[in-house]
């Protein structure tokens, strides 16, 4: 859209050093439109479209929002004088505001132009004058007696005061002054009167609704020879810094009994980046064996058992590298290589940035717990073996996958006699679909408990047999690095079979045997990962056939049904192999076209040679018992990432071109409009 003037012809308009804004009315801002050279070297090119708000500071902004209305509500120009401080030098600056009306808006046209000047009385004075109206902090003009002369906007915005009601009285006579501050003000009031700097005071003030704030007072007097005419008055807001310094002194107390009760508690160790003892509590000592001495600036590596797994330490170091608390079951080893079982909480401690600095490591003493618990579950597992599962596939291997005994219902469901399979790998069982399951397990399953999975096993003769297994990791508390597992299965091939059948019922219609629509929200996301990786386009075809109910109408809804189907091996004929071919209902379809290039002519051409193929396989048609079909179909079609980034907006916008399609006639395309 063309904003009264072209770009072109704006900033061809408007050369020179002065800054040339074309502004928009929108509510109680304006938005920039058109920037000259000059006002986009000082903004950047970026400004345009922004609301003026978001680019100026609240001080700013209101003086120029007063003047820009002010133009629109008079329908004539408005010149305003303003200063800035720019590299050391004061600058004064002219703007002329002018209104304009558009197609029933306004707009203004501002131009602010650098004015040269000789630093006049007058000039300095309006410029200390616009120090004293922007000043961030309160401040306040005083005679020497201690009336009001004059208040900045500041002061007006703290205590909803204006200028007109306060000035000429006394300052303590404000209803923001409380009788018990009363007699401080004034001393210090007499005491800058008497020609002393009055720094750093703390006084406390109310607000109109009598809420209380604390304030940092400066007083300056003003001399005129060996006497003060006026007092300078600089109020500093520190009601939050003395509300958090009351808080922090609460949280400190809280934090010394909190550390406190958790020392009494736990063992608690805490390590460097670099994974060096930097601090241990005395039940951490009591535990490990260790004094403080031999433990501090040594690496955790003197406390770490030998048989932790690599993956293991991955894990913990992923998770607390990003940032979170690990949390789970360890183990350390004493100063005497005796290995006691802990349940830990590590902790990443941040510094003010949120940077990781230091880990806390919180741990609780589960030795006897785990010991007992270990001993329960090898009497649990043997009567579970003996009493429940005789029925089931029972087997016992070491920790290498070896087996040691597998039940009698090994020969029933798989044809192996038990002396085949003593002495034997599992994994020799385990079919390759299979295999990478179990070895995965065998390599991590240090600190597991039980874990359950299914596994394709391949009996005697070949038959492929799946499994659900329950398995338990047994540690022989008398030899500590010997563990052994078990393994209690059931025979699950119908279950899987019938499992398979409802997932393609589920993903797949019933008439063409083509995907579905909850296929199609399945897959979609991959198709959308990919395309984001290689940088290429998706298309969403939305295609409806012409003419699908006169089909019915005339021979019937079992030669319709024929017909669907016949429309959908066609569309996957012509399509390529790596497309999708999706039944919506009724004679919709979906094809979702994937690789395809993001340059839009070539695009365009590769849509058109897929479009051309659909239509000509149509056009060949087929016969249904006698009756030939040539069909047409009307075709929406909508890409990714030019009109939408989801699914769900891709498939409405699509189908808003197939209506658009089907308003050209039949046997016609419609790409959607660009967003």
């Amino acid at each position: 859209m063309e904003y009264l003037l072209s770009e072109d012809f704006f900033n061809e308009l408007f050369i020179g050093k002065d800054f040339v804004f074309l502004m928009k009315r929108v509510g109680d801002d304006y938005q920039y439109i058109r920037l000259n050279q000059a006002a986009r070297a000082l903004l950047s090119h970026e400004a345009i479209g922004e609301m003026l708000s978001t680019r100026t500071s609240s001080r700013n902004f209101s003086i120029i929002l007063e003047n820009y209305h002010q133009a629109i509500a008079k329908r004539s120009q408005v010149d305003y004088v303003d200063y800035a401080y720019v590299k050391s030098e004061v600058r004064k600056y002219e703007t002329s505001v002018r209104p304009y009306k558009n197609n029933n808006e306004d707009y203004i046209l501002a131009i602010t132009k650098e004015i040269l000047y000789d630093r006049s009385i007058e000039d300095k004075f309006l410029f200390m004058r616009s120090m004293f109206d922007h000043a961030f902090f309160s401040t306040v003009i005083l005679s020497a007696e201690g009336a009001i002369y004059e208040v900045n906007a500041s002061f007006m915005e703290d205590f909803e005061l204006d200028n007109e009601t306060v000035k000429h009285k006394l300052f303590v006579d404000l209803p923001i002054v409380p009788k018990d501050e009363v007699e401080n003000i004034q001393t210090y009031l007499q005491r800058a009167a008497m020609g002393e700097n009055i720094g750093e005071k703390f006084i406390k003030l109310h607000t109109l609704d009598k809420k209380e704030r604390t304030y940092l007072l400066s007083l300056s007097p003003v001399m005129q020879g060996d006497n003060s005419f006026a007092i300078f008055l600089i109020m500093q807001d520190f009601t939050q810094f003395t509300q958090q310094k009351a808080e922090l002194r609460s949280k400190s107390h809280g934090l010394e009994v909190f550390k406190a009760a958790l020392n009494s508690a736990t063992s608690i160790a805490v390590f460097d980046m670099d994974g060096k003892i930097v601090e241990v509590n005395d039940l951490f000592l009591s535990a490990s064996g260790f004094t403080a001495e031999e433990l501090i600036g040594q690496s955790y590596h003197l406390i770490k058992p030998r048989y932790h797994t690599e993956d293991f330490t991955q894990t913990i170091n992923a998770t607390v590298g990003a940032g979170e608390i690990w949390r789970g079951e360890l183990c350390y080893r004493t100063k005497y290589y005796a290995d006691y079982w802990v349940e830990a909480a590590i902790v990443p401690l941040k510094n003010e940035f949120g940077k990781t600095e230091q880990y806390l490591s919180i741990n609780y003493d589960i030795t006897d717990k785990k010991r007992m618990f270990t001993e329960l579950k090898n009497i649990e597992r043997t009567f579970r073996l003996i009493t429940e599962n005789t029925n089931d596939l029972i087997v016992i291997t070491n920790e290498d996958g070896i087996i040691i005994y597998a039940s009698p219902s090994y020969k029933i469901f798989l044809g192996y006699e038990n002396v085949e399979l003593q002495g034997q790998f599992y994994s020799n069982m385990i079919e390759d679909e299979s295999k990478k399951a179990w070895q995965t397990f065998l390599n991590n399953y240090s600190g597991q408990t039980e874990t359950q999975f299914e596994l394709l096993l391949k009996a005697k003769d070949g038959t492929p047999v799946w499994t659900e297994g329950n398995v338990t990791v047994v540690h022989d508390p008398e030899r500590e690095k010997v563990s052994q597992i078990m393994m209690v299965s059931r025979e699950i091939t119908r279950r899987k079979e019938r499992e398979n059948d409802l997932l393609y019922l589920a993903y797949h219609d019933t008439l063409t045997q083509l995907p579905n629509r909850r296929f199609l929200q399945k897959e979609f996301p991959k198709l959308l990962t990919q395309a984001q990786e290689h940088h290429v386009c998706l298309a969403i075809l939305y295609i409806d056939g012409d003419d699908f109910k006169n089909v019915n109408d005339c021979y019937g809804h079992d030669t319709g049904d024929d017909f669907i189907r016949k429309f959908g091996q066609v569309l996957n004929t012509a399509v390529r192999s790596h497309d999708l071919v999706i039944r919506i209902g009724g004679d919709e379809f979906i094809v979702v076209l994937t690789g395809l290039t993001r340059d839009d002519d070539k695009r365009h051409t590769q849509i058109m040679h897929i479009y051309n193929r659909i239509r000509r396989e149509l056009k060949k048609g087929w016969t249904i018992e006698n009756h030939h079909f040539c069909p047409t179909a009307s075709i929406g079609i909508a890409y990714y990432p030019d009109h939408a980034t989801t699914l769900d907006e891709l498939l409405e916008i699509a189908d808003q071109a197939l209506y658009k399609a089907k308003e050209l006639g039949k046997n016609n395309f419609y790409i959607a409009d660009a967003q």
